[in-house]
């Protein structure tokens, strides 16, 4: 999965002030920044395209939050000093006509042609990360979903990479209203007021900066999955580039120094885009590499003579790039993504350069046709009202574009419900499960024709959701203990482990109540219940979890645990001579053995191929090409792990529901008309429930009979 990145938007001009503290004149233009600029895009762009070849790329996007700090930080400090106020209509307009226009058309163009090869499955996220950027939220949505146990898997959409632009743009809300408070408490001094404003904006921004730096540490440590997108944790950077705007002053003194200053920062910069990974914690610690980086390149200036950079800096084809970065960056990641989903695998080498290639080309009609003619257009520049109504216009128009794909989808829907009008999934519908017919296992009951239900653009959705609120997040120390079922049930079925148990919950309890059986649940996401930590992020909290629930379930008794782990988990190891996982798990089952509790183990599902969604989406006819062989779908390590745990535990049963969902070679996606998966590892709820009959008769071997146990015992 691609890293979402994005450029800075702020202008490198400058006017000229000649009464700064240290005497010197500011220059009109800053070549080193746009040079800058232009090595941060190329460092996104290589990332995204050849990510093996540059592993830490992504810090680009950290180079530009300081350059779009330093810039515009500048640019408010300059106007409060010249006329002691700060005009937030002006400048809320100039980063309107700076940001908005090339970023709507792409938001636009993307939102009505990538439905042509992105696949149904994922309509629903494109709209709703479109609708996200047009408003600048996006780095929200992406937090929520970082820490959504079912969205979390999610693919990269392709207006992924606004979720720095939304970070950049909450940063011009904030920022000018912290200049403005500063001009106000300096209003009433005299003397030299400019030096006055300096100073308390220094202050206020150094307070800002160290509570978001302090922050994105202990989200980051904490492993807060939503520390990379959050604006709480990504501040302090572009704050960094604010605070050097207050104290840099332009100089022509001590070239050497300043010379090895900028070769200083270019190698800090350079080397973190090479050491650094998608698996380092970030933003963080981490994130002082590229941001001291910019800092240094910036704060040295023009160099001259022996180790300065201005040979490079001064390139026509640096200052060209630099220049067209904003829509370089805009394009070039909505045409990876199309052009992936097109091709169902990443682009070859050559393939990323003629992406490279067409991505320049757009970026230089953006630049030439978009971005420029607004920028300086004359009705733009004299009517800050004008271009917010503007602006706010444009949104609601691109707003309308975006739900492009809900508008498709709808006609789409139309014609799945007529198709899919007589296929109703139920115990004895034949449907799902109930279509396989010993080693026959048919994507298709031939009565219904070619029709996958529930709708492929739902699909994410199934995932016993009734049972969402029973279920811990994982993160959490405890797990919630819930009842369904019947209240009064004289015998007790309990519900416990991970999410690949909770994904039978719907069977398992629809079958117990019609039993008349009471159910209560321990369900816990990403927490296989075992008395052994799980190599994973929240291992001692799941822990924890763990021991007081065998804890309760022994002190309740109840007269079945149905249980089961993620097959791809993988386990510490507790004891000499077990496989890892084993141990925890024998202990946990044996200490419910021992106080009369029948201990039924759901073997996990076999694994489907990654983008399987995606590859049945595009073979809605023939899902079979999208099937994979049944060795490989079990060759995880906890369907083993499982399996001898079982052998070792006192009386513990494994159900295998494998000849369910695979023939004698290869498991199938789609099943009776059902699709069989909701992503690449989680069963769907409609294939759970035609399991139904076939785990009732594991659970129940009387179960040819819907008659309560009370009322059976009474009959007899």
């Amino acid at each position: 999965m691609h890293a979402p990145t994005v450029v800075g938007t702020a202008e490198v001009p400058a006017p000229p002030v000649s009464d700064n503290a240290g005497g010197e004149r500011r220059r009109r233009f800053l070549p080193e920044v746009q040079a800058l600029r232009a090595l941060a895009v190329a460092l996104v762009v290589i990332y995204h395209l050849e990510p093996n070849m540059l592993p830490g790329g992504y810090i680009g996007v950290d180079v530009f939050f300081v350059i779009s700090g330093f810039l515009i930080t500048g640019h408010m400090i300059r106007e409060a000093e010249q006329t002691g106020r700060l005009s937030l209509a002006r400048f809320w307009a100039g980063r309107a006509r700076r940001i908005l226009p090339a970023g709507l058309v792409v938001i636009g163009v993307t939102a009505a042609l990538a439905p042509l090869v992105i696949p149904v499955t994922e309509w629903a996220d494109l709209q709703r990360q479109a609708l996200a950027s047009v408003f600048y939220v996006q780095n929200w949505v992406l937090a929520a979903d970082s820490v959504d146990y079912l969205a979390a898997d999610n693919a990269p959409t392709a207006f992924q990479h606004f979720w720095s632009l939304a970070v950049e743009e909450q940063f011009y809300l904030l920022w000018p209203l912290v200049v403005v408070v500063a001009a106000l408490a300096v209003r009433r001094v005299r003397g030299n007021r400019a030096r006055a404003l300096r100073g308390v904006v220094l202050v206020l921004f150094g307070l800002i900066v160290a509570a978001s730096f302090v922050w994105s540490l202990l989200e980051v440590r904490s492993g807060d999955a939503s520390a990379y997108f959050a604006t709480t944790t990504r501040l302090w950077e572009l704050g960094a580039g604010g605070i050097l705007a207050v104290l840099l002053r332009h100089t022509e003194r001590f070239a050497p120094v300043r010379s090895l200053l900028a070769l200083a920062g270019l190698a800090t910069i350079v080397a973190g885009a090479f050491v650094l990974t998608s698996a380092t914690p970030f933003p963080g610690v981490a994130a002082l590499v590229p941001v001291l980086g910019a800092a240094a390149i910036i704060a040295a200036g023009r160099t001259a003579g022996l180790g300065s950079l201005t040979w490079l800096v001064d390139r026509r084809w640096v200052q060209w790039l630099g220049d067209v970065s904003y829509s370089v960056y805009l394009w070039h990641f909505p045409l990876i993504i199309c052009f992936e989903a097109w091709a169902n695998r990443p682009p070859h080498v050559l393939e990323s350069l003629g992406l490279l290639s067409l991505s320049l080309l757009l970026a230089q009609l953006s630049y030439t046709f978009v971005e420029r003619p607004i920028r300086v257009a004359r009705w733009a520049v004299r009517g800050n009202s004008r271009v917010l109504v503007a602006a706010a216009t444009a949104m609601a128009v691109t707003a309308g574009i975006s739900v492009t794909p809900m508008l498709r989808s709808d006609v789409m829907d139309r014609e799945w419900k007529q198709e899919a009008a007589g296929v109703e999934v139920g115990v004895g519908s034949g449907y799902g499960a109930e279509a396989v017919d010993g080693g026959r296992v048919p994507a298709f009951v031939a009565a219904a024709g070619p029709v996958i239900v529930p709708n492929l653009k739902d699909v994410h959705k199934e995932l016993s959701r009734t049972y969402a609120a029973c279920a811990s997040s994982r993160g959490s120390d405890t797990t919630p203990r819930c009842e369904f079922g019947n209240p009064a049930g004289e015998r007790t079925l309990a519900l416990v482990g991970d999410s690949h148990v909770r994904m039978f919950a719907s069977p398992i309890v629809e079958a117990a109540t019609e039993r008349g059986w009471r159910v209560v649940t321990y369900l816990h996401n990403s927490c296989p219940f075992s008395l052994e930590a799980r190599v994973m992020q929240y291992a001692d909290e799941c822990l924890k979890s763990n021991e007081a629930t065998l804890e309760a379930l022994v002190a309740e008794a109840p007269d079945i645990v149905v249980t089961g782990v993620f097959a791809d988990s993988t386990f510490t190891g507790t004891a000499a001579g077990l496989a890892p996982g084993v141990d925890g798990l024998v202990r946990a089952w044996d200490a419910l053995h021992e106080v009369g509790t029948r201990v039924v183990v759901i073997k996990d599902a076999p694994r489907p191929r990654d983008d399987v969604l995606e590859c049945v989406a595009d073979h809605p006819k023939s899902p079979g090409q999208c099937s994979v062989p049944r060795k490989e779908a079990f060759d995880y390590p906890a369907h083993t792990t499982v399996e001898k745990a079982a052998r070792l535990a006192a009386g513990a049963e494994v159900l295998d529901l494998t000849d369910r969902y695979c023939g004698s070679k290869r498991c199938m996606p789609v099943i009776g008309n059902v699709m069989v998966y909701r992503d690449n590892n989680h069963v769907t709820d409609t294939y759970a429930r035609s399991l139904r009959p076939y785990i009732a008769e594991a659970l129940w071997p009387s179960a040819g009979s819907t008659l309560s146990d009370a009322q059976a015992a009474g009959d007899g």
